[in-house]
């Protein structure tokens, strides 16, 4: 990432998540086009001109990956307010807009951390007249970190809570990531972590395969290189040796069971493999 400036793939996360409900029929896995009006025209026309060179099926792999993985962690979230989890910890915050759009944000202490650049330019975009009523309500914390250098211990979050990270492991070398999974896993019983991987390139099927080299072209582009694959064993290793007691992972097929029955339509990717760890 270019430093004073926002993170390229938060922005185009963002935008792929809005072009889900604009491009797909419904019912939608996540309605999320709030995401994408933080954006300014010239930002937004960047982002387009730099996916326009993806096929169509590759496009709508990443809108379905992105609307996906943000819906199931919400769900996971949702559902921690039942057994005591009422932090919602955003790792690598990025355009996220739970916080203003989900209709029990409310209830949850909502923590927003990420890199200062990307978290002052979301700042300022929620400033804008007409983009939310309240820029920054009363449950929403924010938190600038640098996670390749900062220790995640030592940022003052909750000892109990829901964690999103999303979009991030695979820009930081395993034993960053590793560090972070330590310091959540030394958190309190029941704490409960959504964290997605990039799978190696090995056992991809041919459209994973090209989300994946899409993917990878386009934030070396911007500066932000992918610099860490994982197989699903691994990634799952990592989180029994950080010290997690309960893992379940998502691939594609689960994703599209829970969230696509029935869309012969829409085929989500197979490109990264999505990780639900209780500690």
């Amino acid at each position: 990432m270019e430093a004073g400036k926002a993170s390229r793939s938060a922005m185009g996360s963002g935008l792929l998540r809005a072009a889900h409900v604009r491009e797909d029929r419904p019912p939608w896995i996540l309605q999320d086009t709030l995401a994408a009006r933080l954006l300014n025209a010239t930002e937004t026309q960047e982002l387009e001109k730099e996916m326009a060179t993806w096929t169509p099926e590759v496009r709508q792999a990443f809108r379905l990956s992105h609307a996906g993985r943000a819906r199931l962690a919400e769900d996971v979230a949702i559902d921690g307010l039942a057994a005591g989890r009422r932090d919602y910890v955003l790792l690598g915050a990025g355009l996220d807009t739970f916080a203003w759009r989900h209709p029990r944000a409310g209830e949850f202490t909502v923590w927003e951390v990420d890199h200062p650049s990307t978290q002052a330019w979301k700042r300022a975009a929620l400033r804008r007249p007409g983009i939310v009523a309240v820029a920054e309500p009363a449950h929403v914390r924010f938190v600038p970190a640098d996670l390749a250098t900062a220790a995640v211990r030592d940022l003052g979050l909750p000892d109990l809570a829901t964690w999103n990270w999303l979009g991030v492991t695979m820009y930081l070398e395993p034993a960053a990531t590793q560090a972070v999974l330590r310091a959540i896993a030394a958190t309190s019983r029941g704490t409960t972590l959504v964290v997605n991987f990039l799978l190696a390139a090995g056992p991809l099927d041919p459209l994973a395969r090209s989300v994946r080299d899409a993917s990878a072209a386009a934030v070396a582009a911007a500066g932000e290189p992918v610099v860490a694959t994982y197989t699903r064993d691994q990634a799952e290793d990592l989180l029994r040796t950080a010290g997690f007691s309960r893992i379940e992972m998502f691939d594609a097929a689960a994703l599209r069971a829970r969230y696509l029955p029935g869309r012969a339509d829409l085929r989500l990717p197979g490109s990264t493999v999505i990780a639900v760890a209780t500690v």
